[in-house]
This record gives structure tokens, C-alpha cells and sequence, in this order.
């Protein structure tokens, strides 16, 4: 399967960091394998922490974190790292830097709901240059490259070319461990609710990121996510064609928290006009 992978037309050339795409992503599928070992039923039950009300953290994370930054750190020792298992979480943007989330559906991991993934990108150059995205249980390995394109397993992929909101499947986010706005975020689903073909919840913003980069969804949002959640899917959408921006229409932050608004591009403006109209009270 790598070698499939390194044979498919991301190996561009003009990309300086083309050359970590073989290591990177093998790692990353092994960081996948420590997840699908909980499988094991004769294994120990899960160890779960709680990190802050309705905010947990299992072994799998700090086992997926601790292997992926041992190896980066031999593979990129000049590098600096963001991820959301540590405390090394400021972004300044003067060296390379791998942004890693090593569990994204950690509640789902917790409930083996078979939605979680391992979310790894590399900003360097004043943009976003690798983003790997992968679902052990599926198989399901989300790889873009800038000016080289996405792909899933080898394969090039493409968002969706729905033109009408009527038409799309729109996935969201519940922001669900800052419960204060929920109210916000249920009075804009039932706007999109109404406006759309039907609306999906995977409880994991990576994977329904890699969702709409390859049309299975044509459109995401959420109030809030953290940088670690949405970098890796931020270039895959790009890089398949869509859109990708926070609910006011500007960059996602990567030094803070943020909104955002991720679709097929044809749905993008609709979409936001929604997200206005419903902040404003107009949205029902």
C-alpha cells in the first residue's frame, strides 16, 4: 500500500517536504495500528482520564501521541511540534512545524463507535504543506500535498460538485466540550437542517473533513475546533477543490481555537449566508 502511494502523482516534485511523505505516512499508519489493538478482547479495560468536564483523554492517545513524536523528532529534529496530548502548543510559524492530533474521536475510541482517526499535518513556508489523515478501522488513509493534490489510498480524490443546498449532506459539530453556546449551534442545524438534503454527525471534525474532500459530504461546520483538529483536513479540501475557511470567511487560526466552515466550494457562500442568518435570529 505505501509503495502505491509514493508510485500516485503526490510525489511533486517543486514541494521541498516531498521527500518526508514515505516515513511520515508510515508512521502515521502506525500510530493507526495502536488504535485497532483495543480491539483486542483480551486486552486490559480502556484507561480513561478526564481531562475537564465532558473532555477525555485513554491511553490510545498518549500511546498514538508518544510514538509519532518519538519518530518525527528523529525524522525532523529541527522541527517544532503542536499537539494536543502535551503542552507543546504555541504556534509562531518560524520553523516547520507538525500539527498532531493522535486521536480525533477519542469518545468515539471510548464507545468503539469505529469513527476515530489519526490527524498529522506540517505547516513550513508560510503554508500548510502535508496533511495525513487516517482511519484505521476503515483503512482509510487521507494524504494532500500542497500543489500536489489528495488523495485516499493512492487514489486522487475530488470534492463533490453538487451545485444546489437542497442537494448536499452536510456534516457539523456539536463543540461539545464548551456547552455554553450550544443553544447557538442547534438554532443554526435546524436552519441548515431545513435548507439541505440531510445532515450527518461522525464525532470526529477530522474524518468528516476528509469527508468532504473526497464528496462523500459536501459540507462541514462547527463554532468551534482546535488547530490539531481541522490542519491536515484544512489542505486536503484544498487541495481536492473545495473551500475552507471560519464562519466570518477568514484563514482558520492556527495559534487558537477557531470556527469552521469547510464545503465543496459551490456551497461555501450558501452556507455561510445560513450561518449569518442564524447568529442574527433570522436563521429559523
Amino acid at each position: 500500500m505505501m509503495s502505491e502511494l509514493i508510485k500516485s502523482p503526490i510525489a511533486n516534485p517543486g514541494n521541498p517536504y516531498a521527500h518526508l511523505i514515505e516515513p511520515v505516512s508510515a508512521l502515521v499508519r502506525d500510530g493507526g495500528q495502536l488504535i485497532l489493538a483495543r480491539d483486542d478482547r483480551s486486552l486490559p479495560s480502556l484507561q480513561i482520564e478526564k481531562k475537564s468536564e465532558d473532555n477525555y483523554v485513554t491511553e490510545v492517545d498518549y500511546a498514538v501521541q508518544h510514538l509519532i513524536l518519538d519518530r518525527l523528532a528523529q525524522l525532523t529534529p529541527d522541527f517544532a511540534v503542536i499537539a494536543e496530548e502535551s503542552e507543546a502548543r504555541a504556534f509562531d510559524g518560524q520553523r516547520p512545524t507538525w500539527i498532531l492530533d493522535p486521536v480525533d474521536g477519542t469518545t468515539n475510541l471510548m464507545r468503539d463507535l469505529r469513527l476515530s482517526a489519526v490527524s498529522l499535518a506540517l505547516h513550513a513556508d508560510g503554508q500548510m504543506q502535508l496533511g495525513m489523515i487516517y482511519n484505521p478501522y476503515a483503512n482509510e488513509f487521507f494524504l494532500a500535498v500542497a500543489g500536489g493534490g489528495s488523495f485516499m489510498n493512492g487514489q486522487p480524490i475530488r470534492v463533490s460538485s453538487r451545485t444546489r443546498l437542497r442537494d448536499g449532506l452536510i456534516g457539523f459539530g456539536t463543540t461539545p466540550y464548551d456547552r455554553q453556546d450550544a443553544h447557538r449551534t442547534f438554532v443554526l442545524l435546524e436552519s441548515v437542517f431545513k435548507r439541505v438534503l440531510e445532515i450527518r454527525r461522525t464525532g470526529s471534525a477530522a474524518i468528516d473533513l476528509a469527508y468532504v474532500a473526497c464528496g462523500r459530504l459536501d459540507g462541514f461546520f462547527e463554532m468551534m475546533l482546535q488547530p490539531w483538529d481541522y490542519a491536515a483536513g484544512m489542505l486536503l479540501i484544498r487541495e481536492a477543490g473545495g473551500a475552507i475557511t471560519n464562519w466570518c470567511g477568514d484563514h482558520p487560526s492556527l495559534s487558537a481555537g477557531d470556527s469552521i466552515l469547510a464545503s465543496n466550494g459551490s456551497l461555501h457562500e450558501p452556507l455561510q449566508d445560513l450561518i449569518r442568518a442564524a447568529s442574527s435570529g433570522r436563521g429559523t
